[in-house]
């Protein structure tokens, strides 16, 4: 794997580049912390690149999908023995409380004989807090983090990513010099991505294998994207000292890009009716002179 293939632009990704190779010297255990869909696995694959020559063989463990004890007992039989590898396991939480005491004395143990990545959820610490996770274990493999942050967080990655996935996904299905529109490149701008990377990836190869035309366009995104379920959001991102109708237009605004300017649709995902949406595009000039939409008659 070579590292012009993790695109890092933004300042939070050059950061992560910098903290793995800042860590290759050592023999601590790397934890990295993501959500879903950022790359963890990739990450560890990455890291295993720069410390092939102490550990040149490389093993993945995925515990996210709940196995039995009699399965994990197998994987950590699997583990006994090994000398000179890089060790990925995922969803370390997942364990049972037993296995988690299995693993710290296998890292405290291994410790210059193998190297050990670990993942989990951005919430492990919450884990350990609930006694879901040892804090003994979470002692041990603390010390050398990385956190990788959403696709959301890192906007000046999302060029370069569609450019590298629709590469990829061109040489897959015997396409070249696949190109995207001005107002799609804007939509995967805008657009928040809950499933980060991977929903990047599929959503660009959902649209080439399902149209075969030379620059995509937002018509070409599925309908499925549309009717997503929403749930409430804790965390939704709120800033102060800024006007009510400020954020009215631009949550409106952000919608519309999101289903192409249909208005029915984004009315849907606002909860308000057809009608008042028109009424808000009105208010706020938000009419797309390019489309040559005019006001539907009343």
């Amino acid at each position: 794997m070579e590292e012009s293939n993790f695109i890092a632009l933004s300042p939070s990704t050059r950061k992560i580049l910098d903290r793995m190779k800042q860590a290759v010297s050592s023999d601590l255990p790397i934890l990295f912390l993501g959500e879903s869909g950022t790359g963890k696995s990739y990450l560890g694959y990455l890291f295993h690149s720069y410390c092939k020559d102490r550990f040149p063989q490389y093993q993945v463990f995925d515990f996210s999908v709940s196995e039995s004890e009699e399965e994990t007992s197998e994987i950590f039989s699997k583990l006994d023995g090994k000398v000179g590898v890089t060790i990925f396991l995922e969803a370390i939480s997942n364990l049972n409380p037993s296995f988690q005491v299995q693993l710290l004395q296998k890292i405290r143990n291994e410790k210059g004989k193998n190297r050990y990545l670990l993942s989990d959820q951005p919430d492990l610490p919450e884990k350990v807090k609930s006694g879901k996770v040892q804090e003994s274990l979470m002692t041990e493999i603390q010390t050398v983090q990385v956190k990788i942050p959403t696709l959301r967080e890192r906007k000046e990655d999302i060029p370069p990513l569609t450019r590298f996935f629709l590469d990829l996904i061109g040489k897959r299905y015997n396409r070249k010099n696949i190109k995207i529109s001005e107002k799609l490149g804007k939509f995967l701008l805008e657009y928040d991505y809950p499933g980060n990377l991977h929903q990047l990836k599929n959503l660009l190869e959902a649209m080439v294998s399902m149209h075969n035309v030379k620059t995509l366009d937002t018509k070409h995104l599925p309908p499925e994207l549309f009717e997503t379920g929403y749930k409430q959001n804790d965390n939704l991102s709120v800033r102060t000292g800024i006007p009510l109708r400020d954020y009215e237009r631009e949550i409106i605004r952000r919608n519309l890009i999101l289903v192409n300017g249909n208005r029915e649709k984004a009315a849907r995902i606002l909860g308000i009716s057809e009608r008042t949406i028109y009424r808000k595009i009105t208010e706020f000039e938000l009419f797309d002179s390019e489309d040559g939409k005019n006001p539907p008659s009343s």
